[in-house]
């Protein structure tokens, strides 16, 4: 997602600039699994018309509600949008209206008690953000240090959830072969703030940023680096006021791991025998610009076969599993990810590949579902196989 726009009046100014062309319709993911005029970006926005127009009363149904939260916030009715509005903001706005009138959706109310109580989106304790890294050969390693190269920023997912905790093992073990001096922000690191701020909860996503950006710069630390492509994000963008003119890079881990291949201290020497595809998490390509690392990376490993989905790159499909979507409406991520998994099927790749847990864990599960003979992988994993 790009930054937000800074004005107190995006709906009832955007709302009227809407052109009502459709181009936002064939890409929604959303709309391609409802049907309903009422589930598009178009038909969302023309509602908002009435509501929040000069001649609205403000009046927000249930349905309609429903409706805003029916939304991965993948980005793609924004890039495809003429007349340039900002859709996926747009959306969190309507959602931050919503939050602040008391009428946010259960589901996002439940989010919201979980992170003020946990500062994370698992019901664990935050102090034990690090227990995965017992599975490491050095768990003090990554205690919260001063002076390291780099922080790692782990993530909810992949600290608390053992099939993503997979994924920090992995990229554990890679910094080890690259002997990268690498820490972590352990307990102090709470949860990025993302599914605070898609809720509508803007002023508690603040607090969860600021407390971040403000342990990293007690370490001194001025390279950071994140397996979670949403992290990456808000870190890249919503975090950036917090930063105050701090010196620091901020990286996705693909992109990381492709500097350590190029200044050689990681070296590809397996070779695995398989055709692959990859899947862009929409956070790191569409709304985060990442296409090329990903792909410089497969591409290195000897003996792999790259195909590329239909959908691709700037245009790739959602997996379903953004925006909160899980929280409201699991069903309907569950349609989004089955459109991905048939695309996943067509080329007949034997390896998915993406860089997000989250997807990986839905494409998991749609592959499950699909009886399909597909192995889906984070490309840290894949990385170790081939070493």
């Amino acid at each position: 997602m790009a930054e937000r726009k800074n004005h107190t009046s995006t709906l009832e100014m955007e709302s009227l600039i809407c052109a009502r062309c459709g181009y936002c319709r064939p890409v929604c993911p959303v709309y391609q699994c409802i049907g309903w005029e009422s589930a598009s970006p178009r038909g969302k926005l023309s509602i908002a018309r009435d509501i929040y127009s000069m001649n609205g009363k403000g009046d927000v149904t249930d349905e309609y509600i429903q409706r805003v939260s029916q939304c991965t916030l993948c980005g793609a009715c924004t890039r495809a949008c003429p007349t340039d509005i900002d859709i996926q903001h747009y959306w969190m706005e309507l959602r931050e209206r919503m939050a602040l009138t008391g009428r946010a959706p259960k589901g996002y109310q439940a989010l919201r008690s979980n992170l003020l109580e946990n500062r994370n989106i698992s019901t664990f304790r935050n102090v034990d953000r690090l227990e995965w890294a017992e599975d490491t050969e050095d768990p003090e390693k990554f205690e919260p240090r001063a002076g390291a190269d780099v922080c790692y920023f782990v993530g909810c997912v992949s600290s608390f959830f053992p099939q993503a905790s997979e994924i920090s093992l992995a990229v554990a073990e890679l910094f080890e072969v690259a002997d990268v001096d690498v820490t972590t922000l352990g307990g102090e690191e709470w949860c990025c703030g993302f599914p605070l701020l898609a809720a509508g909860f803007g002023e508690e996503a603040a607090a969860f940023m600021k407390h971040n950006v403000e342990r990293l710069k007690a370490l001194g630390i001025h390279t950071i680096v994140f397996s979670c492509p949403t992290c990456h994000h808000i870190w890249a963008h919503d975090a950036q006021a917090f930063l105050e003119g701090y010196d620091l890079k901020v990286l996705h881990i693909t992109e990381y791991m492709n500097e350590l291949m190029v200044d050689g201290r990681l070296e590809l020497g397996g070779s695995l025998n398989a055709t692959v595809t990859y899947h862009d998490p929409c956070d790191l390509g569409r709304n985060g610009g990442v296409f090329d690392a990903p792909r410089q990376i497969i591409k290195r490993i000897p003996g792999l076969r790259f195909v590329e989905m239909e959908h691709h790159g700037e245009s790739s499909l959602c997996c379903g599993g953004g925006g909160n979507l899980q929280s409201v409406e699991p069903e309907l991520t569950e349609a989004i990810t089955a459109m991905r998994v048939r695309e996943i099927s067509d080329t007949g790749a034997s390896i998915v590949v993406s860089a997000c847990q989250q997807c990986v864990q839905v494409l998991s599960a749609g592959v499950r579902n699909a009886g399909l003979p597909v192995r889906v992988m984070d490309l840290n994993q894949l990385i170790l196989e081939a070493l």
